[in-house]
Parts: C-alpha cells; sequence; structure tokens
C-alpha cells in the first residue's frame, strides 16, 4: 500500500493477523489484517535510568557488568551501555505479572523493561523518576506543600487504582505514602507489593489520615472513609469530586487551536471538533477504504460534537458526565455500525474512525477514547499520555504475555482492537477518565499523524512548554504541523490544543 493510497487502519483477529511467534489475545475483533506496517521514525535517545527490585541489591557491582545502582531507596540503577538492547524479562515472574496486568492504568503505574540475570531482579521504565534518575518526591514529602485542590486530585487517582489493584493483590501499594511519587498534578507508584491479606477502604483511609495538614472539608471525607462510612468506591469518588468542583478557583481554558493536514496523502480521513469556549473538543481518524474514512470520522464528529453540546448546558455530577461521554460514543459507533448494515461494507470497506474527546468543567478534565488516537496532558515538567492505545500491542501487554519494548522492537504497532464502527454495537468499551487540573497546562488531541514514533513526547519542550509562559498557541500549532511533516507524514496530522489555566498564582514550588 503507497503512501498516498488510502488509509487501511483496520481491526485484526490476533489468532490470524499476528506475525508469528506472538500468542493470539483472545476477544479481539475481525476486519481485516493490516497489510502494512509503520515506516520507521526517530525515538528517544535510548534511557540510561531504571527503577529496579529489591532483589537487584543482592547483585555484585557493576550490577551484571551492564548496570550501576545510582540510588538505594528507592533503588535506581544507571544503564552503562544504553544503546544495547535490554535482556528481556520473564513475564511469567509472579513479580512481573501486576505491573502488566495494569497496563490501562499506565500514567501511574511503572512497566517491566528488562531482567538482570541470574536472578528475578526487573527493571522498570514509566517509573516515577526526573531524566537525571532522581526520584520524584513522595506523597508525604509533598503533602504539606500543596494546595487543597492538588491534594483532592492525587487522592482521587489513588482511589481510582484501587479497585484495579485489589484485582491485582497489590491494594497494599497505595497505602504508603513513601511508595508514590507526586509531580505536579500526579501520582505514579515505585512498586508493587503483593498483599499478604486482604486490604479494606478503611485502611486507605487511615493512611489518608497521615497526611497532614488538610481542609476541615477533605478530612471529613477521609474520616468517613476510615469509619466504614463510604462502603463503595463510586461513593468515595463521588465525594471526592463534588469537593474538587467547590474549590475551583477560576480556572478556565484562555485559548483553543486545532490543525489538521493530509500528510503526503491523497485524502485526509481524519476530522475535529471543539467548543470555542474550550468546553469541550474532539478529533477521530477515519479509515473505510477511497473516501471512506473521511465519510466515518465526518459522521462521528456530527453525533459526538451535537451530544458534546448538550451536555454543555446540563449540570450533571462528574460520574453521570463520564457515563454520558461513553453514551455519546456509542451512539457515533452505531450510527456507523448501522450504515456499514445497510450498505453491506465488510472487511476495508468497513466506516470505521477512532475518536478522542475531551471535556471540561470547572477543574475536571473528563476524556474518553476509542482507538489510536490520544489525550495527553502537558504541565511545566512533563508530558503525560493520559489515553491507552486500543491495540494488539496494549492488550498483549496487558494480558501479561510480553513487554511493550519486546512486541514494539521485533513486530511493530498500529493493529486496532476496536474503533467506532466496526464491531458489534454490544462489543464497543469506550475508556472514560477524569482527572483534577490544579495548574496551568495544555490538554493535546491528536492522531496517530502526529503521535507516532513519540513525537509529542521527544518535542514538547521546545514546541509546546513555552505556551505556558505565554506563548503564541497557534505559531506553536503551525509549528508543529510543520516539524510533523517532515520527520512524519506518512498519515494525516490532526490535533486540537486548549491551553487551561487557574486564577491562582503560581509559587515556585509548583
Amino acid at each position: 500500500m503507497s503512501l498516498s493510497s488510502p488509509k487501511s487502519r483496520l481491526l485484526i483477529r490476533p489468532s490470524n493477523c499476528l506475525p508469528s511467534g506472538v500468542p493470539a489475545a483472545g476477544g479481539a475483533v475481525e476486519s481485516g489484517c493490516r497489510t502494512q506496517t509503520k515506516p520507521p521514525y526517530p525515538t528517544h535517545q535510548p534511557k540510561m535510568y531504571y527503577l529496579a527490585t529489591e532483589a537487584c541489591q543482592r547483585l555484585p557491582a557493576p550490577l551484571a557488568g551492564r548496570y550501576t545502582v545510582v540510588n538505594r531507596s528507592p533503588l535506581v540503577v544507571r544503564d552503562l551501555y544504553p544503546e544495547r538492547e535490554s535482556p528481556p524479562p520473564d513475564v511469567t515472574l509472579d513479580t512481573a505479572q501486576p505491573y502488566q496486568r495494569l497496563n490501562p492504568w499506565r500514567w501511574a503505574i511503572p512497566e517491566v523493561h528488562a531482567q538482570i540475570t541470574p536472578g528475578r531482579c526487573l527493571l522498570l521504565d514509566n517509573a516515577p523518576l526526573e531524566e537525571d534518575g532522581a526520584p520524584w518526591p513522595t506523597l508525604g514529602h509533598s503533602w504539606p506543600m500543596a494546595q487543597t485542590l492538588r491534594q483532592l486530585g492525587w487522592l482521587l487517582q489513588l482511589a481510582k487504582l484501587w479497585e484495579p489493584c485489589c484485582r491485582q493483590k497489590v491494594a497494599s501499594s497505595l497505602l504508603a505514602s513513601a511508595n508514590i511519587g507526586v509531580q505536579g498534578w500526579q501520582v505514579r507508584l515505585f512498586y508493587l507489593t503483593h498483599d499478604r491479606a486482604p486490604v479494606s477502604l478503611q485502611a486507605l483511609g487511615a493512611s489518608w489520615l497521615a497526611l497532614t495538614p488538610m481542609a476541615d472539608e477533605l478530612c471529613a471525607v477521609v474520616q468517613a472513609l476510615t469509619t466504614g462510612k463510604f462502603d463503595r468506591l463510586d461513593a468515595l469518588v463521588a465525594a471526592l469530586e463534588a469537593l474538587a468542583a467547590q474549590t475551583n478557583t477560576g480556572c478556565r481554558v484562555q485559548a483553543v487551536t486545532s490543525a489538521t493536514h493530509p500528510g503526503r496523502r491523497e485524502l485526509n480521513e481524519d476530522c475535529l471538533a471543539y467548543d470555542p469556549q474550550g468546553r469541550f473538543a474532539v478529533v477521530c481518524d477515519g479509515m473505510g477504504g477511497h473516501e471512506g474514512g473521511k465519510l466515518a470520522s465526518l459522521l462521528a464528529i456530527s453525533s459526538l460534537q451535537q451530544d458534546f453540546a448538550c451536555l454543555s448546558d446540563q449540570a450533571l455530577p462528574p460520574s453521570e458526565l463520564r457515563a454520558q461521554l461513553a453514551n455519546a460514543a456509542q451512539r457515533a459507533h452505531q450510527r456507523l455500525w448501522r450504515l456499514n448494515q445497510r450498505q453491506g461494507r465488510s472487511g476495508r470497506r468497513q466506516l470505521g474512525t477512532t475518536v478522542a474527546a475531551c471535556f471540561l468543567r470547572g477543574p475536571l478534565l473528563h476524556t474518553v477514547h476509542v482507538g489510536d488516537s490520544r489525550v495527553y496532558l502537558i504541565d511545566r515538567r512533563h508530558c503525560q499520555q493520559l489515553s491507552v492505545d486500543d491495540d494488539v500491542l496494549n492488550l498483549e501487554v496487558s494480558l501479561a504475555r510480553t513487554t511493550r519494548q519486546v512486541l514494539h522492537r521485533e513486530f511493530g504497532s498500529g493493529q486496532l482492537t476496536q474503533a467506532l464502527g466496526v464491531i458489534p454495537p454490544n462489543n464497543l468499551k469506550p475508556t472514560t477518565q477524569s482527572f483534577v487540573l490544579p495548574e496551568d497546562c495544555l490538554v493535546l488531541l491528536c492522531s496517530d499523524g502526529l503521535s507516532d514514533g513519540d513525537f509529542v513526547e521527544r518535542h514538547w519542550r521546545e514546541t509546546l512548554l513555552p505556551l505556558l509562559d505565554g506563548g503564541n498557541l497557534e505559531a506553536a500549532g503551525a509549528a508543529l504541523v510543520e516539524m510533523a511533516l517532515l520527520e512524519l507524514g506518512h498519515d494525516n496530522i490532526s490535533f486540537v490544543m486548549l491551553q487551561y489555566a487557574t486564577a491562582a498564582p503560581r509559587s515556585d514550588g509548583d
């Protein structure tokens, strides 16, 4: 398939489409196989620092002739030969499995990168470490200096990690503030620790009570959690989100910009829309053969934009708003599905599209996505991908069958497991999330024509970071497209970027 031919980013059935040697994943859907892998791109410079499990402390230095310890608590090692391939880990290790299975929560959970042999020492990527290997400050250390809105954001993230960590029997990892790194708005765990006994929600509350000082309203919620008054997690989340909404200090979207470009393709099958006031935004990346992808993304955008505009006028609690965002994605999906059925479209002719959307209300950012269009949150310290692509790579990692590094290095990526329009309606599972925004930041929605090859992660500092200090949003957006055309350009390039700011002045410690 030439670069100028219509896009064919189709769903696959892993049992007959995965490259030889990759185990099949259950539950994927069928719509034909991707016939062309994505072209190679520039990538990050090799990483030099990794978080290591405690087993490393029993190995001689330099560890396995390649790694040396640079920090003892938490244990951080430096790769002396980062240009070499890392030894693949044994993903069947009981210590590795929870990290793999919690892949959908990668914004807070490290990834298994490599294993030092002989032994069971794991090296963890995506850990709470700075680029120079320095650990993030811990929750306990940072709590006294943080404003209430930021504290609420941290606790909400921990609350939303509770049930997945319980399922993997690592909920005790959430109880020790020294095991929780924080940077700006975000929390990230250093390690996952296996539970020796079942852990209760009351224990989570007790661990929070140790965090001082605490605003009276927040303290009342935590005390209620500790005494068992919250018997369901959703009630706790609702109480914390209600406090966050009340703590709004005049935060708002200052500006919005967008761009879409066909790249080196003849057709542009991406579509986007946003509210001029920044209340919502959406990006769709269509597929479906000659002109079919454009029609798919247009129909989806039309449906989603209408639903989001209606939601903007409704005063819904956050949990109901998330449900309505998922329902909006389902309605767009059913619209395409019914059209495919009426026109007898199948395989590569099916109308389908990815979607990444956000909805802002006060200090709460709500997101919904299907496919591999992405949502990023960028502040002064880091660029975090909030969404996790619905593709075979992430499915295999989440099933604890391989690691991201191994699968990407050997077979590439891009094979989707779900998209709007091409699977039975009951099988679609849109992902919704919510985060508290206590500080100046950028929210970026984009198609994979901008995110491939870690493009956003590699260039956010020079192109996007200056926008938080008064840079021109439209000029930066145009520069981003030009840079993407030079480095990528194989696919349509589309994004919407929202510049968000709080009314309160930024302190030096933020």
